[in-house]
């Protein structure tokens, strides 16, 4: 067990790399706040502690399936989890709709602010989803591992539309099951009749999965063999 905790040393660079833009991101966001005594901006640190969480679930879930069947109970909560987490690391990028001249400080300023929160965002979503892929694609070869991700990224996607537009949060999970139950069953039953969904839904699955594909094109494992 306490095998499963321990940290190599490329996991270890890892964190400390995204530690760094991380307490980037952290650092401009309180001097913001510092300089203009308003907290605007206090979804900043909310929203990367969620893709924060997202990483970690992810990292724990493959963890757990070196040691444990993908239909123990375990994995299974650590899938629903992660899944429930991962959009968020995403999610940052509609943050930029907050861009607007406010006058307190300069405006390249809130630009500068908001990239760090999606360049460390982003990053920890596409290494959450990369450990994820890279066990998948162990067990099941290449071509089901990327259906796989593409699907993961698609539902990613209608998340993100679901968080932006409709107001939804994570928590709306264990908070409100019957109001999302019903806002997304209306969507999937009648998916013409909300263009807007359909829209927001293939622009970020678009963006998402060619972006993620170029990175994995770099950094995939050059030799798989199914377990």
């Amino acid at each position: 067990m306490f095998r499963m905790w321990t940290l190599n040393k490329a996991e270890r660079r890892y964190l400390q790399a995204v530690g760094l833009l991380s307490l980037l991101c952290t650092v401009l966001f309180l001097l913001r706040s510092l300089l203009t005594g308003h907290f605007f901006f206090l979804f900043i640190p909310g929203n990367l502690l969620l893709a924060w969480t997202a990483l970690f679930f992810g990292w724990l879930l493959v963890r757990h399936l070196k040691v444990q069947p993908w239909s123990s109970w375990q994995n299974i909560g650590l899938w629903i989890i992660w899944l429930a987490f991962l959009p968020n690391t995403w999610y940052v990028l509609t943050d930029f709709i907050h861009l607007n001249p406010t006058g307190e400080v300069s405006q390249l300023f809130d630009i500068v602010l908001i990239y760090s929160l999606v360049t460390t965002g982003f990053i920890l979503g596409f290494t959450s989803l990369y450990l994820v892929h890279k066990e998948v694609l162990s067990r099941v070869g290449e071509l089901v591992s990327n259906l796989f991700v593409a699907l993961i990224i698609l539902m990613s996607s209608f998340a993100i539309y679901l968080g932006r537009d409709l107001r939804w949060s994570t928590w709306d999970v264990v908070a409100n099951p019957g109001g999302l139950i019903l806002n997304v069953s209306d969507r999937a039953l009648d998916p013409f009749g909300h263009p807007r969904a359909i829209n927001v839904t293939i622009l970020f699955f678009l963006t998402l999965s060619t972006t993620y594909f170029a990175f994995w094109i770099f950094v995939r494992p050059t030799h798989s063999k199914k377990r």
